[in-house]
């Protein structure tokens, strides 16, 4: 069964790498959706998969894309769980946001 998650990251120095890195584990791990920065600079990430893939991917998002998180730019993080609507055909980077 799918499950959908939606996230917001906060920090200094989120950039475009950040998206990339965001968008190739969830290319590895199978999901769908989409990931872009909101007008405040904040990140979103809507994703569904499998519940085990999106609670690996959760992991990763709160660790950051360091091996240490003290380096992490990312100060903030929020999830929920939503109902998946299957609207995606893929990963995705958006330019536009919501």
């Amino acid at each position: 069964m799918q499950k959908c998650i939606e996230g917001l990251m906060w920090g200094k120095n989120l950039n475009y790498d950040y998206l990339l890195w965001i968008y190739n584990i969830a290319i590895n791990l199978g999901l769908k959706g989409i990931t872009f920065f909101r007008n405040d600079g904040s990140i979103k990430v809507v994703a569904e998969g499998d519940e085990k893939s999106l609670l690996f991917f959760m992991k990763k998002l709160k660790r950051g894309r360091f091996f240490f998180p003290v380096f992490s730019p990312v100060e903030n993080f929020s999830i929920k769980w939503c109902t998946a609507k299957n609207d995606f055909e893929d990963f995705s980077i958006s330019e536009t946001g919501e």
